[in-house]
């Protein structure tokens, strides 16, 4: 799941290339990582997770009008290299889904991560919809 940024990647920040950055933190008793927090950032696209400060990851997505209701399709999910191992994915996975079950969205789930995960979440079933053509599509036409 994880990825390096690249040139390529349009929009993805840059690692941390300095020896010596912040490692990520430790995980707290729950499990669930130490001072994450996850920010819907719209004007990307897409849910960005931060530990601290420090931007770790993000989840990228399309918005699109479903034949029976809106949709919300997720097609990349990357966690930076010094953050893998501390739960942040599924974070922010579980948060991105439910703020889009808020919003009355259902979840079109394309990411190979987040598919994974939505069959491993029985309480996402019910607002999950099968990847058709025209979802791959949109993804296409950015």
């Amino acid at each position: 799941m994880s990825e390096n940024p690249t040139p390529e990647n349009p929009g993805t920040p840059e690692a941390p290339e300095t020896p010596g950055a912040p490692e990520a933190p430790e995980a707290e008793a729950d499990g669930t990582p130490d001072r994450a927090f996850i920010r819907d950032n719209p004007e990307k696209r897409r849910f960005d997770v931060f530990v601290g400060e420090h931007h770790a990851g993000f989840s990228k997505y399309r918005d699109v009008d479903g034949a029976d209701s809106p949709q919300r399709i997720f097609f990349h999910t990357v966690v930076f290299d010094e953050y893998e191992g501390r739960g942040l994915a599924s974070t922010l996975t579980r948060t991105a889904l439910e703020q889009t079950v808020r919003e009355g969205r259902r979840i079109v789930p394309v990411c190979p991560y987040v598919a994974r995960w939505v069959e491993h979440h029985e309480e996402a079933a019910p607002h999950v919809d099968a990847v058709r053509p025209e979802h791959l599509a949109a993804i296409e036409q950015g």
